[in-house]
């Protein structure tokens, strides 16, 4: 919505939002802590787990997939599932357990864009996060995952918005970065569209999430560390946008999902050179092994769902 001087009512926006979008649990914060603590105990990661009865019920029926269980004794109980299926992907399987709650449609766009292509995406970059974090020998790896699934949880609420007002503008943001070969924020820049990096930040303060992770849904656009308010240059903070930037790059490069536009902007060389990436080759590899797994983990997670 817009005000009579042109002007985005943001404030509107989110009240809009917080009717459709679902609340993410205090568990994915406290479980995102305990995984990124090299001393975490299965007991640890069980205790949470078993705080939500519908996240460990859809855990262990996952647990007990071919692709994680084989042919081994079936899967009855938290600490058997979290031997099973690891650390990382507990954690992967609560969030998009949650979060993407918000992927669902009333009808789907016929267009190209969907909500389903972008929860690939998301997947994708998530994955690429925590792959590049872990390249790059950075401790807070499962929070770069973090980062990179909610990143465009903006496009969600802008897509939801939409539907609600029988209004077309997302798609018509998306058509025009197709058309003009721009990237997504380009063309709601053009069209004066709300900003899904801005909706998705104050999103992001609903759910209470951390300050590092509202940092990047709020600048993951924004490759000069000095223009990012309240993330000061040079700190974990300001490398995990510049890491969120990378995945996404290279995701939509791969055409893994599909985030609204074909045409993502390049890192800069000066943003490589922050994080001390001079040879892509090896990282790009990296990420290319981990989208092979996350593909097979979308298969699971949509029969699951």
């Amino acid at each position: 919505m817009q005000s009579s001087a042109g002007v985005i009512d943001y404030e509107y926006l989110i009240r809009q939002i917080q009717r459709n979008l679902p609340t993410l649990p205090i568990i994915v914060n406290e479980l995102t802590n305990i995984l990124e603590d090299p001393d975490t105990s299965t007991q640890a990661v069980e205790e949470v787990m078993v705080s939500d009865q519908a996240i460990c019920t859809r855990i262990l029926r996952i647990a007990n997939t071919n692709m994680f269980r084989g042919n081994r004794a079936k899967v009855t109980c938290a600490n058997e599932a979290i031997g099973t299926i690891g650390f990382d992907k507990i954690k992967d399987v609560i969030l998009t357990t949650t979060v993407f709650k918000a992927f669902s449609s009333k009808e789907k766009a016929e267009q190209k864009f969907s909500l389903e292509g972008l929860w690939k995406h998301s997947l994708g970059v998530a994955a690429a996060c925590r792959a590049i974090a872990k390249h790059l020998g950075k401790s807070w790896h499962e929070t770069a995952y973090t980062c990179g699934l909610v990143h465009d949880i903006g496009k969600v609420a802008r897509f939801k918005l939409d539907e609600d007002d029988n209004d077309n503008k997302f798609l018509v943001d998306s058509q025009t970065a197709l058309d003009k070969k721009i990237n997504f924020f380009q063309a709601e820049l053009i069209n004066q569209s709300p900003r899904h990096d801005y909706l998705g930040y104050l999103i992001c303060r609903h759910w209470g999430l951390s300050s590092a992770v509202e940092g990047v849904v709020r600048w993951h656009h924004e490759s000069n560390p000095e223009l990012r308010q309240n993330v000061k240059a040079g700190t974990d903070e300001s490398d995990l946008i510049d890491l969120v930037i990378i995945a996404n790059w290279i995701v939509n490069k791969m055409q893994f999902g599909f985030s609204g536009h074909e045409d993502p902007e390049a890192p800069s060389d000066a943003l490589l050179a922050r994080l001390n990436i001079y040879q892509l080759d090896h990282l790009i590899a990296d990420v290319q092994r981990e989208l092979k797994i996350t593909e097979d983990f979308c298969a699971i997670l949509d029969s699951n769902s």
